[in-house]
């Protein structure tokens, strides 16, 4: 390989040097700021990094870009102080706040109901007292049949609806259902209505039960509400009769001398003759052991009452074909059927009456009350004495029980 020739030392020079500029040195107050800059910013850095040492570790989120902030030159806030989470309840004091929670529920429905009752009531009585004012602002009329009886066919089928709320509230619904469940035996209920006792009948003290009403839409109504009531498997002991408890009743087969319990109410204030009424009732019901039950409504123990009642009862008749005014215990002195127990409520206009036929009757009796008291003696023709008039031709004969249809298959 040949070698290239050396170049002789002297024929290659060095490349001058550049001269750069000379810089003036900076003045004394620049130089001076710039350290104290400096300065400052060191004296941060430390601050900073000694409250991070000293500040315990925080789990944190990580925050949003958008939430960073950019440091400021001039100043930094302090550290804000770490804040311990509330301690968390235990079981006794989740329990305790339970309890206080229902115990307020309960206040509060306590609280309601008193105010409901009374809100009722004051209605209630707001109700009666406007149909009293309307009543009493009336003139009565002036011609006013003595029988009354037929505005119970025009309100049959609404007159449950019209009666509730007085009742309920002069509480004689529960007086209706304590007369009812004392029904045993053979059962006659007079002036039956739309049968408003049928629920409180206990069946299984009852043999037979007989339902009469002169009304025949109102009867139509209770033996409706008798098949929803107890169904149709008892029906075949109970007996729906339309006729007039002044005329003559008689008792089902088997009854040995009339029926053990009759019940009546609110019957005496719609019919014009009462006395005849229960001496009707005493001659279908058993000498020995047998029961006349009555609820009525009648005068008051209270003048102011009574003077009330008297100036309302015509318009009240012509509306409802019932005399609310009736004196119920001069009735049933008048009657003389004998008086076992007498109670009255709602300032004595209610009247709860049990009476008991005359023991040593003849079943005689006619509708005008004329009876024949028979002392026992059967061969001495003068120990009957006659009571009133009495044609002992008709009289002297007791009635035959006719034997029911229902009764051939029983």
């Amino acid at each position: 390989m040949a070698k290239l020739p050396k170049v002789p030392k002297g024929t290659l020079g060095k490349a001058p040097l550049a001269k750069t500029p000379h810089r003036a040195p900076p003045p004394k107050a620049q130089t001076q700021t710039q350290t104290q800059s400096r300065a400052q910013a060191q004296a941060r850095a430390k601050q900073w990094h000694i409250a991070r040492d000293n500040k315990p570790e925080i789990h944190s989120p990580p925050k949003s870009p958008s939430s960073k902030l950019k440091p400021s030159s001039s100043t930094q806030s302090p550290p804000r102080a770490f804040t311990p989470p509330p301690p968390r309840p235990r079981q006794h004091e989740l329990e305790l706040a339970s309890s206080q929670t229902l115990h307020r529920a309960k206040v509060t429905r306590w609280r309601q109901t008193p105010l409901l009752i009374c809100g009722l009531a004051a209605f209630g009585i707001g109700l009666y007292s406007v149909q009293l004012w309307i009543s009493l602002s009336r003139d009565p009329p002036s011609d006013i049949p003595d029988d009354v009886s037929d505005r119970f066919d025009k309100e049959a089928e609404g007159y449950d609806e019209k009666v509730n709320i007085a009742e309920i509230l002069l509480g004689l619904s529960s007086k209706r259902k304590a007369l009812t469940e004392q029904a045993k035996g053979h059962v006659l209920e007079v002036a039956v209505g739309t049968g408003r006792n049928i629920d409180y009948y206990p069946r299984k003290r009852c043999d037979t039960v007989t339902l009469l009403d002169s009304s025949g839409p109102m009867l139509s109504v209770a033996k409706r509400k008798w098949r929803d009531t107890h169904g149709g498997e008892y029906f075949g002991r109970v007996v729906f009769k339309q006729q007039s408890a002044l005329d003559e009743i008689v008792p089902p087969y088997g009854s040995h001398g009339g029926f053990d319990t009759v019940i009546q109410t609110m019957g005496l204030c719609s019919t014009s003759r009462p006395v005849d009424l229960l001496r009707n009732l005493e001659r279908c019901t058993r000498e020995d052991g047998g029961r006349i039950l009555l609820l009525e409504h009648g005068k008051s123990y209270f003048g102011w009452l009574n003077g009330l009642l008297d100036r309302t009862a015509p318009q009240h008749a012509v509306e409802h074909g019932c005399w609310w005014n009736k004196d119920i215990g001069a009735i049933v002195e008048e009657s003389g059927l004998e008086v076992v127990e007498i109670k009255r409520y709602n300032f004595g206009t209610t009247w709860w009456v049990e009476l008991r036929p005359r023991t040593g009757l003849k079943r005689g009796m006619g509708m005008n009350g004329d009876v024949v008291v028979d002392d026992g003696d059967n061969n001495n023709n003068d120990a009957a004495v006659a009571v009133g008039k009495v044609d002992l031709s008709t009289n002297n004969s007791r009635q035959v029980a006719q034997r029911s249809w229902w009764a051939l298959w029983r």
